[in-house]
């Protein structure tokens, strides 16, 4: 009888580091890809909440969406506009006015001896606090003292942006590295409800995206000029309230 000799079969170290570098890789697309997704999903739920901003004013004036004044606001920042809207509008959510990728109110949450984001946005901004207030994520577009504050003008240059993303830098199109995006755009709404999602404002032919504000109808042939900056497109004697990064 021949004696049957049974080797003991397995990985050799080769085969094991082409396994593991395989593993690796797919690991690091997968991370890559839901990454995508998530922020793709935040970007989805800040736009919403400009909507529902806008919608919520357009409830309120009953279809003719109306701007605060300056001096109507209990401070002339983002956070009075955000209490002026909740007396305006009964929405406390502070999820309007956070934006979840944004550092800012990320370290609010984190911070546990700190204030935290706050549970609903208070009547009265000094039960704000100064972290609070600067984590607010949007820029908001106010009639100043001598203008209309209605939103449906009769512009021939057409909608123009009333909030964006925090950190906007103005001429070159660009958002900070301390926006909440980390420079990689942000959002812009419109006075007529629409919302975009702009990696830079300069657009594609670097002219700009939005219209400069006019009213002169004289000449229906003349070219409207166009702006990266959403300061220089605003109506004659708006203003803008904002937080400085």
């Amino acid at each position: 009888m021949k004696n049957s000799q049974h080797r003991k079969k397995g990985f050799t170290l080769i085969e094991l580091l082409v396994v593991i570098t395989i593993i690796g890789i797919l690991a690091g697309i997968a991370i890559s890809s839901f990454g995508g997704i998530f922020g793709a999903a935040g970007q989805l739920a800040a736009e919403d909440s400009l909507k529902t901003i806008h919608k919520s004013l357009v409830q309120k004036y009953k279809g003719q969406v109306k701007f605060p004044k300056g001096e109507a606001l209990d401070e002339e920042s983002p956070a009075g506009f955000a209490i002026w809207f909740r007396s305006k509008t009964r929405n406390p959510e502070p999820g309007l006015w956070y934006i979840d990728e944004d550092d800012k109110a990320l370290a609010l949450v984190e911070d546990e001896d700190g204030p935290g984001l706050p549970a609903q946005i208070p009547t009265d901004v000094g039960d704000l606090d100064d972290d609070q207030k600067q984590a607010m994520g949007w820029s908001i577009a106010l009639p100043g003292d001598d203008a209309n504050p209605k939103l449906e003008q009769n512009l021939r240059s057409g909608p123009f942006p009333i909030m964006w993303t925090r950190g906007h830098e103005g001429d070159d199109g660009s958002w900070n590295p301390d926006s909440p995006w980390s420079g990689d755009g942000g959002h812009v709404l419109f006075s007529n409800g629409k919302v975009e999602f702009y990696e830079n404002t300069q657009g594609a032919d670097e002219e700009g995206v939005f219209n400069v504000a006019s009213k002169d109808d004289d000449d229906d042939d003349a070219q409207i000029e166009k702006t990266a900056d959403p300061v220089q497109a605003l109506p004659e004697d708006w203003i803008v309230v904002k937080i400085d990064d």
